[in-house]
């Protein structure tokens, strides 16, 4: 059974997974498919108490855990600190507001039975209707999440769709964060100590 402190950096770690997905392709249209395949499998699985369970080990989040590793001992990209604030502050407001809650978890189950149905979690299909979903829901919170990237990858449409999905998929990490104690003071005055655990989850990977 992992600690608190694993879980949360688990959590934080698919955070950091799903964003670096978005960097990938506002900057060069590409992205590591099996590293977005565990954002999807974190945002459209059933969550029974393992943050790395959820997300299939963790190897899977070996991505996000250097990211978080390397970001927080040093950051080096502000748009990358400005999503994950965002995110954050975007993953509160949406758990304060029920009703928008109830109605994406419903959502989000009708995209799990079509991930099934088609047998692929990243089915054009599901990554359109993930897309749909935080349109739906997310963008008329604020802050809204403004990515900067290249118009052409920006503007094809199975791109941002996908951005959406992994900036949806952020948003649940967050949550998972959230739920196992994680918090803005937490981030800040616990950072050295998320380093290190990601650290150890890494070497366990």
């Amino acid at each position: 059974m992992a600690s608190p402190e694993q879980a949360r950096a688990a959590a934080m770690a698919a955070v950091f997974q799903a964003l670096d997905g978005v960097r990938d392709i506002a900057d060069r249209g590409q992205h590591d498919a099996e590293a977005t395949r565990t954002c999807l499998r974190g945002l459209l699985g059933d969550y029974s108490g393992s943050v790395t369970g959820l997300y299939g080990g963790d190897a899977s989040l070996r991505r996000g855990l250097d990211l978080l590793i390397s970001h927080l001992a040093q950051p080096q990209s502000m748009h990358l600190t400005r999503y994950l604030v965002a995110v954050l502050q975007l993953e509160r407001r949406l758990r304060r507001d029920r009703a928008r809650l109830t109605a994406l978890a419903a959502g989000l189950e009708r995209t799990r039975h079509q991930a099934d149905y088609f047998g692929q979690i990243d089915h054009d299909s599901v990554i359109h209707h993930l897309g749909d979903l935080y349109s739906e829901h997310i963008s008329p919170l604020r802050p809204r999440i403004m990515v900067q990237g290249h118009a052409h990858h920006l503007q094809d449409s199975r791109n941002a769709a996908l951005i959406r999905a992994l900036l949806l998929a952020a948003i649940r990490a967050a949550g998972l964060w959230q739920m196992n104690g994680g918090g803005r003071l937490r981030l800040v005055l616990g950072r050295r100590a998320l380093i290190e655990t990601a650290r150890t989850l890494k070497a366990a990977a």
